[in-house]
C-alpha cells in the first residue's frame, strides 16, 4: 500500500508540474537530521572541492545539497544559480552537488558545458539518492548549521529563486 501511495504521489506531482499548476514540490517533509554522506578527496569531476570528509565535518555551516544527472534539463539552469550562491556567500555556504549518472563521462561532460564552482560528488550507485529519498531531477536538500534538513524541493523554477534564495538567508541569519 505504502508503494501504491508513493506511485500516486509521484503521478499528482508530475501531473502538476506538466500542467503548470505546482511551482514547488517537497521531496519529503522536513525538519530531520540529514542522511550521512561521505565526501570523496581528492575529487576527480570537481575543481571546488571542500575540506571536509563527510557532512557531520560541515556543521555549523548551512550546506544546500543538490542531486542532478546529466540528462537534466533543469539542472543545466540551476548550475549558474548555484554558482551565484557560492560566489555570495562564500564560506557561510556549502554547495554538495551529487551525480547519479552511471557513467563518469556523461558528468564531466556535462561539467565542461556548465562549471562547477562548488563540490561535486559522483554517486553512480544512488544509495545517496536513496538515503535522501530523491524522486525526481534536481532535487534539493538545505540543510542547517546543526545537520538537520530544513527544506527541500524536486525541480528547478527560476520563479522559484526568491524562496531559494530566502531559505539560504535565513538559515545562514540563524
Amino acid at each position: 500500500m505504502h508503494q501504491f501511495t508513493r506511485m500516486c504521489f509521484i503521478l499528482a506531482c508530475l501531473v502538476g508540474l506538466w500542467a503548470g499548476q505546482a511551482q514547488l514540490v517537497l521531496a519529503k517533509p522536513v525538519n530531520y537530521p540529514a542522511p550521512p554522506i561521505a565526501i570523496q578527496q581528492p575529487n576527480q569531476l570537481s575543481k571546488a572541492n571542500t575540506q571536509a570528509s563527510s557532512l557531520t565535518d560541515l556543521e555549523g555551516k548551512v550546506v544546500y545539497v543538490d542531486f542532478w544527472a546529466s540528462w537534466c534539463v533543469p539542472c543545466r539552469r540551476s548550475f549558474p544559480w548555484m554558482n551565484q550562491m557560492q560566489q555570495q556567500y562564500g564560506d557561510e555556504l556549502v554547495i554538495l552537488a551529487i551525480n547519479l549518472d552511471q557513467e563518469p563521462e556523461l558528468a564531466q561532460q556535462f561539467l565542461m558545458d556548465n562549471p562547477s564552482a562548488f563540490h561535486v560528488e559522483f554517486n553512480p550507485s544512488g544509495e545517496l539518492a536513496q538515503a535522501y529519498q530523491v524522486i525526481g531531477m534536481p532535487s534539493s536538500y538545505l540543510i542547517d548549521k546543526r545537520g538537520q534538513v530544513r527544506f527541500a524541493h524536486t525541480g528547478f523554477f527560476i520563479k522559484q529563486i526568491a524562496n531559494y534564495e530566502h531559505s539560504i538567508a535565513q538559515l545562514i541569519a540563524e
